[in-house]
């Protein structure tokens, strides 16, 4: 009887575990975790920076908790922020501009040219009957005789050199799609009687404008530089209207 009743007890024992086991939720598996992976995202960075490390690195986004180098030194130099250019601006032009141009020609010409042409006879015609007859002129008929020759020799020889150094200011009076500045500058000099007048234009990038507000001549696209001097140095040295007349006509 008493082992019956240590039966009875276990198998209860028995049921009320495995209920309490049913009743209780199943724990759900865990997602893995998705780390980064360092080596996969740089590869890929390089890929977008077109190979170069230095591009990937400054594309890389910075950790928000690391400290600004402005933060920490006292020796740190801001960053200057990228300039825009607009119209009416005003740029410093460093003009440094220098020429050679050396030609020599010589020209030798000989020509001789000879003519000589005699009349002989020569058609009459006579009013009473309108008639046509040819014949003799005379004893002496009349002729014609000429010889000419020319001689002409010349030598020429241009040996000139310029040198143009100055600082102008020129404004800035059109910005183009691509951001390309159309710069013109304008600079009159006048001492007594003595006067000159320089213009300077032509087309530069924005980028070659240096952090001081300055471009090189020679970084410049269609440029044109125009040099005028009146006064009397200019009215000594230039050529008369007369020399200007005969070499236009060039009779000899």
């Amino acid at each position: 009887m008493l082992r019956r009743i240590c039966v009875l007890g276990l198998i209860a024992t028995c049921g009320l575990a495995q209920a309490q086991t049913q009743s209780q939720p199943r724990p759900q598996p865990k997602a893995p975790s998705q780390q980064p992976q360092p080596a996969q995202d740089s590869a890929e960075a390089m890929r977008r920076a077109g190979g170069s490390l230095l591009r990937a690195s400054v594309a890389a986004a910075q950790d928000a908790n690391q400290a600004r180098l402005a933060d920490v030194s006292f020796f740190a130099v801001p960053e200057q922020q990228p300039r825009t250019i607009r119209k009416h601006d005003l740029i410093t032009i460093i003009v440094r501009e220098e020429s050679e141009y050396k030609s020599e020609g010589s020209t030798d010409l000989k020509k001789e040219a000879s003519i000589e042409a005699q009349l002989e006879e020569f058609i009459r015609l006579k009013l009473r009957n309108m008639e046509v007859e040819g014949g003799a002129i005379g004893s002496t008929p009349p002729a014609i005789k000429a010889d000419a020759k020319r001689d002409f020799k010349g030598e020429a020889t241009v040996d000139r050199s310029d040198r143009f150094v100055m600082r102008v200011t020129a404004e800035v009076i059109d910005v183009k799609p691509n951001g390309n500045l159309v710069l013109q500058a304008r600079q009159r000099i006048k001492t007594d009687e003595e006067e000159q007048m320089f213009i300077l234009s032509g087309v530069c990038r924005a980028e070659d404008v240096t952090p001081d507000n300055t471009v090189l001549s020679t970084q410049m696209f269609d440029k044109e530089l125009t040099k005028t001097h009146k006064g009397a140095v200019r009215d000594t040295t230039k050529r008369g209207w007369l020399p200007k007349l005969l070499d236009a006509i060039n009779p000899f």
